[in-house]
């Protein structure tokens, strides 16, 4: 403010006298009306005072609306910047952030079911494409999304456009180079485009694959041994429960066997706890070499294999896997200077029946390896119910 008195938007001073400049012209009219002509030199006077007020006041109100617009003019030349300078400071959020943006319009001639309008330059760093390539060939997208992860990231989109609802997606693309990477794929529908009336959907796109990576890693290391790389106990169990339900489905034999190795306890104590791990990795290498491409290798514990045969013929095709394995074991160990022969006694087990249990195979495969070692070790037996056998318990506490 400047300091000036105002009424009605007018500064006081201007509004006195036009005040007085129309009390003026009024009194003049009054005069002239009252004495008749012989007064009328007096008129032009006090008209010409009274004009000269009133004029005043309109100049004055001219020149405050002056101001006012000028101070509108300068409030919304301000606010313009102040939305450029937003909108600047968002476009460098948006591309500076460890994410694509994109902008998505609804075209059902597009594999996908959207022709990007926008994608932010981020995306040269996820999958090594400018974005004006993505932008230009809108089946760009769709054709890196990788094949076997295709089908149900298409399906992810095609219910988002037709609900509206939010998309979230996680899928493997197929970068430039031919690498495989994981994105996190979030869209969120928007009012539809004014110029095509297309529905608008926006959304981010995150590069994930370290984490599925590591999520990857987890899972392997809590279902593989860490020192054979073999399924432990928990996954081969599962492997086995996946094979006995087949059973319901098609005729087969599942077979499973117990392999404990003879006298391991004499090889740690004369060459050490190091060589013994050594042996146990070449058991693992043997054993995997020595049976079919769609069989299960597993450590049990310690010295303790167990390999599940998932279809065999008959008893006779599951023995002659239990020999292979055997002369596999019976080679010779090369340790350093020494060369070492590691034997061991194998169980069988095998059923059928479709109602048959993960423990009923488990601890019939476990009697049959302690029967092959009282018949004196470096053979096999297979499972006979006169067998004694221990009680699932008993195996999970020796386990």
């Amino acid at each position: 403010m400047d300091g000036t008195t105002r009424r009605f938007g007018v500064p006081d001073g201007l509004l006195a006298v036009g005040l007085f400049g129309g009390a003026l012209v009024l009194a003049a009219l009054a005069f002239v009306g009252l004495t008749g002509t012989g007064s009328t030199q007096l008129a032009p006077l006090v008209v010409s005072v009274g004009v000269l007020g009133t004029l005043g006041v309109v100049v004055g109100a001219a020149l405050v609306l002056f101001g006012r617009l000028r101070g509108s003019a300068a409030i919304v030349e301000g606010k313009t910047r102040e939305v450029e300078e937003a909108g600047s400071r968002l476009q460098v959020l948006v591309e500076h952030v460890p994410a694509a943006v994109y902008i998505d319009l609804a075209d059902p001639d597009v594999t996908d079911g959207g022709r990007l309008a926008y994608m932010s330059p981020q995306i040269s760093g996820i999958l090594g494409y400018r974005p004006d390539e993505l932008v230009d060939d809108p089946e760009l997208w769709p054709s890196r999304i990788h094949p076997q992860d295709r089908a149900a990231a298409i399906a992810a989109y095609e219910e988002h456009w037709r609900s509206g609802q939010p998309l979230r997606a996680e899928y493997r693309m197929l970068a430039r180079d031919g690498s495989e990477i994981w994105v996190r794929d979030e869209a969120y529908a928007m009012p539809d485009d004014t110029q095509s009336g297309r529905q608008m959907s926006q959304g981010l796109l995150v590069d994930i694959t370290d984490r599925k990576l590591l999520e990857s890693k987890l899972i392997h290391d809590a279902l593989h041994d860490p020192l054979t790389g073999l399924a432990n106990r928990v996954l081969l169990r599962d492997h086995l429960e996946r094979a006995l339900a087949r059973l319901g489905r098609s005729r087969g034999i599942v077979a499973l066997l117990f392999v404990d190795l003879d006298d391991f306890k004499r090889i740690n104590d004369s060459f050490g706890h190091a060589a013994g791990d050594q042996i146990l990795a070449h058991v693992a290498d043997r054993l995997t070499s020595a049976v079919r491409a769609d069989d299960v290798v597993g450590r049990q514990s310690g010295d303790e294999f167990a390999v599940l045969l998932n279809q065999v013929r008959n008893e006779a095709e599951a023995i002659a896997l239990a020999e292979r394995v055997m002369t596999e074991l019976r080679r010779p160990v090369q340790l350093g200077a020494h060369s070492i022969v590691v034997g061991g006694s194998i169980g069988i087990a095998m059923t059928a029946a479709p109602e048959a249990t993960a423990e009923d195979l488990i601890t019939q495969a476990d009697a049959a390896m302690y029967a092959a070692k009282a018949n004196g070790k470096g053979t096999y037996a297979v499972y006979d119910p006169r067998m004694p056998v221990r009680t699932w318990s008993e195996l999970e506490a020796a386990g």
